[in-house]
C-alpha cells in the first residue's frame, strides 16, 4: 500500500503494461483520488511512428492525470518525480553521450556528410565561376576584342588551370572541415556538460540533491530539466513526433486547437512549434560554432601580428640593406598600430557574432518550413539551407 500527501490512508497499486511500447514499459496507478497518480517505469518513447501515435493517444486518454518517471538504469541521468513529455518521450532522451560522435556509425555518417558537403560546394563554385568566365569571354567576342577561336582557347585554359587548382586544395579543405566539425562537436558536449552540471544542476550530485519524489515541490528541478531537454532536442525526431501528434489531435481535416485554444491549421501550428524547437536545439551548436570561429580569428590575427614583429626586428637588425631598399619595404614591414589592431579584431568579432545570430534565426525558420513540407529530413535540410544562405550573404 502506497499513500499520497493528500491521501494518508493509501490504496493498493494497480500495475498495467503499456503494450503500445517496449515490453519493459510499465504504468502504475497509485491512489484513487482524482486525478490519480501514475508512475511510469522505463521509456514510453520509440523511434517508429506507431509508438509515437500510441503515446499521443495515451496522453489524450489520460489527460486528466499526471505521469511521473522513476529513475532506471536505462536513463541514469534522471531523478525521480519527472513528468513524461506529451509525446511520451523521457526528458533529455535525445541528449548525446560525450564521445558519441566517435562511435563507428556516427563517425562514418559525419565523415560522409562533411566530405559530400565540401565536394558539392567545390563543384558548384567551380561551375559557377566557369559560367562567369565564359560569359566574360563572350562579351569580349561581341565587342570585337578577341575572336571566337581565342575565346575557346581561353575557356579551355581556364578550365584546365582552375580544375587542377581546386582539386589540389580539396583534400586540405576536407581535412580542415573534419577538424572543425569534431572541434565544434566536442565544444557542444562540453557546453552541455557545463550547463547540465553547474548551471541547471540536472547532472551528477546536483541532480541527486535537486530531485524529489511526486507530491513534493520540485518545480525548479522540473523547469531545469525542461530547459536542458529543449537545448538537447534532436530536430529530426522532434519533427516526426510533433507532426504525428498534431495530426492525431486534428478535430477536423487540417485543423487543430493551438496552445491558446484557438482553431488554426495543422501546418501553422507545426511551423510555430518546430520554430521554437529548432531555435532552442540550435543554441548550443551555434554557440560552439561561434567559439571555433572566434578561435580561428584570434589565431589568424596572432600569426599576422607576430609575423609583423618578426619582419620589423629583421629590418632593424639588418645593416647590409641600403637606405633605398629599406624605404621601399618600410610600408610593408611597418607594424600595425595596436589600437587599430584591437579595433579590427573587435569589428570582425562583432560581425561574426551578428552573422551567427542571424544564421540561428534563419536555420530555425528553415527547420520549421522543412518540417511542414516533409517532417524529419525536411527539418534537417531546412536548417542546413537557412544556415548556409545567411553564411553566403554575410560571411
Amino acid at each position: 500500500r502506497i499513500g499520497r500527501a493528500d491521501d494518508p490512508v493509501g490504496d493498493t497499486i494497480s500495475s498495467t503494461v503499456d503494450h503500445c511500447h517496449l515490453p519493459r514499459t510499465t504504468t502504475m496507478v497509485v491512489g484513487s483520488s482524482n486525478p490519480p497518480l501514475q508512475v511510469v517505469l522505463g521509456s514510453r518513447a520509440s523511434s517508429d511512428s506507431s509508438a509515437t501515435q500510441c503515446a499521443a493517444e495515451s496522453s489524450a486518454i489520460r489527460s486528466n492525470s499526471t505521469a511521473y518517471i522513476l529513475g532506471t538504469s536505462a536513463y541514469p541521468r534522471l531523478g525521480s518525480g519527472l513528468k513524461l513529455k506529451i509525446d511520451g518521450r523521457v526528458p533529455m532522451e535525445d541528449r548525446k553521450a560525450p564521445l558519441s560522435q566517435f562511435r563507428p556509425k556516427s563517425l562514418l555518417l559525419s565523415t560522409f556528410r562533411v566530405v559530400a558537403i565540401n565536394i558539392s560546394s567545390t563543384l558548384s563554385t567551380y561551375f559557377s565561376d566557369q559560367l562567369t568566365s565564359e560569359q566574360d569571354n563572350e562579351k569580349l567576342v561581341d565587342d570585337g576584342e578577341i575572336t571566337p577561336y581565342e575565346a575557346d582557347e581561353m575557356n579551355e585554359e581556364w578550365e584546365s588551370r582552375e580544375w587542377q587548382k581546386r582539386m589540389d586544395i580539396l583534400p586540405k579543405k576536407i581535412e580542415y572541415a573534419l577538424l572543425r566539425f569534431h572541434a565544434c562537436t566536442a565544444l557542444m558536449r562540453f557546453y552541455e556538460l557545463i550547463i547540465g552540471r553547474y548551471i541547471l544542476c540536472v547532472d551528477g550530485n546536483a541532480r541527486l540533491e535537486s530531485g524529489s519524489i511526486p507530491g513534493r515541490d520540485n518545480s525548479t528541478y522540473e523547469h531545469s530539466v525542461d530547459v536542458m531537454d529543449k537545448l538537447t532536442r534532436d530536430p529530426f525526431q522532434a519533427s516526426l513526433r510533433t507532426s504525428q501528434i498534431l495530426h492525431n489531435q486534428e478535430h477536423s481535416p487540417g485543423k487543430v486547437l493551438s496552445s491558446d485554444g484557438k482553431e488554426t491549421s495543422t501546418s501553422s501550428e507545426l511551423y510555430e512549434q518546430m520554430y521554437t524547437t529548432c531555435f532552442w536545439a540550435n543554441i548550443i551548436p551555434f554557440l560552439a560554432e561561434l567559439t571555433v570561429q572566434h578561435g580561428v580569428l584570434l589565431y589568424g590575427y596572432g600569426v599576422y601580428y607576430m609575423e609583423k614583429k618578426r619582419r620589423r626586428k629583421e629590418r632593424e637588425m639588418s645593416n647590409n640593406d641600403d637606405d633605398e631598399q629599406c624605404k621601399d619595404e618600410q610600408d610593408e614591414t611597418e607594424p600595425v598600430d595596436e589600437t587599430a589592431y584591437a579595433l579590427s579584431i573587435l569589428f570582425r568579432s562583432s560581425h561574426l557574432t551578428f552573422s551567427r545570430g542571424v544564421s540561428l534565426i534563419a536555420a530555425s525558420v528553415g527547420g520549421a518550413v522543412g518540417s511542414v513540407i516533409y517532417p524529419g529530413w525536411g527539418a534537417i535540410f531546412g536548417i542546413q539551407i537557412g544556415d548556409t544562405s545567411v553564411g553566403a550573404l554575410l560571411d
